[in-house]
């Protein structure tokens, strides 16, 4: 599969570099320029193949889902409203993975929202699940 993958990605790299403007290139400008492209397209690629790792795996992309929830609301000026969603992750899951994270991420919240003290309740139930677990 990975083989697979990996010719795909390289045929699409050559059919764009193929492509390219500065493919016939003969000055060292143009030499940049193609360098710069292969450099983006690389970066793109890698870009493509983190995206599949964090999708193809539920806990990652359960904690990517939480991270871009508490990011949309804080955007909009509503970040203490992820605190909401935090604790119905908590509620409805039992993966260990996933609740620390929401744990992590409740505590960041509730702290940066003026709520310490809830921030510090949140944490150590986040704690005591943990020790409790690794007994």
């Amino acid at each position: 599969m990975r083989t697979l993958k990996t010719l795909c990605i390289t045929l699409t790299a050559t059919a764009l570099l193929a492509s390219a403007p500065a493919a016939r290139a003969q000055a060292p400008e143009d030499l940049e320029l193609m360098q710069t492209f292969l450099s983006i397209m690389t970066d793109y690629f890698g870009i493509i193949r983190s995206t599949h790792e964090v999708a193809s795996d539920p806990e990652m992309a359960a904690i990517m889902q939480m991270q871009k929830i508490q990011e949309v609301y804080e955007q909009r000026g509503e970040k203490a409203r992820s605190v909401e969603i935090l604790r119905e992750v908590l509620k409805e899951s039992n993966n260990p993975t996933i609740r620390n994270a929401a744990y992590l991420m409740l505590g960041d919240t509730l702290k940066e929202t003026g709520r310490s003290d809830d921030a510090i309740r949140a944490l150590t139930e986040g704690l005591r699940e943990n020790i409790r677990a690794a007994d």
